[in-house]
């Protein structure tokens, strides 16, 4: 995303206001054998990327804010089921 001529997202200001997030709502890691800094780097990377097509394809800002939101919506209803599937079943495989 661009607000002037020049500027580009850049994923790593995104991957370290998500960590800033994570400080008031952690995130239980747990056992999972992931580095947290690559985990938000990769990811901030990924939605930085998909957010510049959007701008290369003119997609309006308003439109992009509501893509946003849905995608947020969307992540925060999977946490939100993934963390009840924990809850009644915590030695369950997350296939399952």
């Amino acid at each position: 995303m661009t607000d002037a001529p020049g500027f580009t997202l850049d994923h790593r200001i995104l991957a370290a206001l998500a960590r800033d997030v994570e400080q008031s709502d952690p995130i239980a890691w747990g056992a999972v054998a992931l580095d947290r800094a690559v985990a938000y780097d990769l990811l901030a990377s990924q939605v930085a990327e998909l957010f510049a097509g959007y701008e290369a394809d003119a997609v309006p800002r308003d439109r992009q804010l509501v893509i946003a939101l849905a995608a947020l919506v969307k992540l925060t209803v999977e946490n939100f089921v993934l963390h009840q599937r924990l809850l009644r079943h915590p030695e369950a495989p997350a296939g399952r």
